[in-house]
């Protein structure tokens, strides 16, 4: 299994005999100056999974929906809130509803919710479990609101957390919100995961340009026996054995 930051909150998982990429925004470079999405991805033969968590432009670029007509293995899975806000229509996607599952030969996806628009996915595949949070994070903005408004985003996120926490005991990979903008608690909804669900390897995402401080998330993990990886640039990748 390979890995592949793309950007922002989108990462390209690649299993033997298909691919699965979540939250496409726009394409990066390869070493040898190609594309990773457009030049590598859509010219494999294996089949084609692509997921969208919402609507907001930062997860959801239409382009990925005339990559069909250059590759016909391809299968669309949507939170249901894309076909809600007209960004897509019916015929475009598979959409799933919180709580809703697909299923096929190779995986199951359960779609959670969000503390912002859309869902998150849950992905089993091999007996391991994979998730990609959207836009779940603790939202709490606490230095810009008053204090019961952030405990109220607070609450609505460990409402979402605890309703995922009841139905999975483990996580290998989590993909993950670490987002600087929401000041010095940035790190606070992260962690708030892995303390309540066990999480062997954990990503984030959301983060710009930051990865210094988000790397900091590496010795929060590490107190949970969770191995935060840490990110350097777009385009990087990891490999694991299934």
């Amino acid at each position: 299994m390979t890995i592949t930051y793309i950007y922002h909150s989108c990462y390209l998982i690649e299993f033997e005999g298909f691919s699965m990429l979540f939250d496409y925004y726009k394409d990066v470079p390869r070493e040898d100056g190609s594309e990773w999405v457009r030049d590598w991805l859509l010219n494999k033969e294996e089949e084609l999974y692509v997921l969208c968590s919402h609507s907001h432009h930062d997860h959801f670029n239409p382009e990925i929906l005339s990559w069909k007509e250059r590759k016909k293995n391809i299968r669309y899975i949507f939170s249901k809130e894309l076909l809600e806000s007209g960004v897509s229509k019916a015929e475009d996607a598979l959409y799933l509803e919180k709580e809703e599952v697909y299923r096929d030969q190779r995986l199951m996806i359960k779609a959670f919710g969000s503390t912002d628009v859309g869902g998150s996915f849950l992905v089993e595949h091999n007996k391991r479990q994979f998730f990609h949070a959207g836009d779940l994070n603790n939202w709490h903005w606490s230095e810009e609101v008053s204090t019961e408004e952030a405990l109220s985003y607070e609450n609505h996120y460990l409402c979402e957390l605890e309703l995922l926490a009841e139905q999975v005991n483990r996580i290998y990979l989590a993909m993950f919100p670490v987002d600087p903008r929401l000041g010095k608690e940035f790190m606070r909804g992260p962690e708030q995961f892995v303390s309540r669900i066990r999480t062997d390897l954990f990503l984030p995402m959301h983060f710009g340009e930051n990865y210094d401080k988000v790397n900091r998330f590496g010795e929060i993990a590490a107190r949970y026996n969770c191995q935060y990886l840490p990110l350097f640039h777009p385009g990087q990748s990891f490999k694991f054995g299934m």
